[in-house]
């Protein structure tokens, strides 16, 4: 579904990525984990095309995304990505926030566009809010209103950044929820994510970022109780106890 190449990312003088090598099989749920600043999240911006690759190729179902000849745009629509900051548009409801790719980028009949929003909201559990404002709307719920926007471009990937980081303990469950359903559906993910029990439970592979470099993959329980690398050692002693 996806591969990276000798991916590399500055900015100015900074690297952030240091040649990172990468293959995301199909429906695989890929849990990525590492301190702030290892450059987890710039790795999703550069999958999505928001961030320009400095060196290095990503391929996503074989295209290549930084060849200057293919059209971002056209393969941005088979990756779908929910930010921590939910990103929603403050003036249009619940509905038309999810309505309005369909409409706008691949220009869906506007009736078609509310029966499958309709039934996205219904899948996140938020039929009963289509028409509420997201000031309206918890951070939970804002959070999976964005879930379905993604969802309603019909991507074949989605991309998930510290999706629950910035919301309420208690309104996580409701995001991971919507998340889990997703990958028990088949969906190729992948997820930078704190939430460890997450990973250990639905991830099918983890990798564990730090200074810009894979440190360390595999299954999440191998790397979580046998992990190999004195860096990985050292995260994970130090939040055992929330695993």
């Amino acid at each position: 579904m996806i591969k990276i190449l000798g991916l590399r990312k500055k900015f100015g003088h900074h690297e952030v990525l240091k040649g990172i090598n990468l293959e995301v099989m199909p429906s695989e749920v890929l849990v990525v984990v590492g301190p702030s600043g290892s450059g987890k999240s710039t790795l999703l911006r550069c999958i999505n095309g928001l961030e320009h690759a400095t060196e290095g190729r990503i391929f996503i179902e074989g295209t290549d995304i930084t060849d200057s000849r293919t059209d971002i745009n056209v393969v941005r629509q088979k990756v779908g990505m929910v930010f921590q900051s939910f990103n929603l548009f403050p003036h249009l409801t619940a509905l038309r926030n999810v309505t309005l790719a369909p409409i706008k980028v691949k220009k869906m009949n506007p009736d078609e566009a509310i029966e499958k929003a309709l039934k996205l909201l219904d899948k996140v559990g938020l039929r009963d809010k289509a028409n509420a404002y997201p000031a309206h709307l918890s951070g939970g719920q804002q959070q999976r209103v964005a879930i379905a926007r993604a969802l309603a471009m019909d991507p074949d990937v989605m991309l998930f950044d510290e999706v629950t980081s910035a919301l309420d303990p208690e309104l996580v469950k409701e995001v991971l929820d919507t998340m889990k359903d997703l990958a028990r559906e088949g969906m190729t993910m992948i997820v930078v994510t704190h939430e460890m029990g997450f990973a250990k439970e639905v991830g099918d592979r983890l990798i564990f970022m730090d200074e810009g470099r894979i440190v360390e993959e595999g299954r999440p329980e191998k790397v979580f109780t046998q992990p190999e690398h004195p860096r990985t050692k050292e995260f994970f002693s130090k939040i055992l106890s929330h695993i």
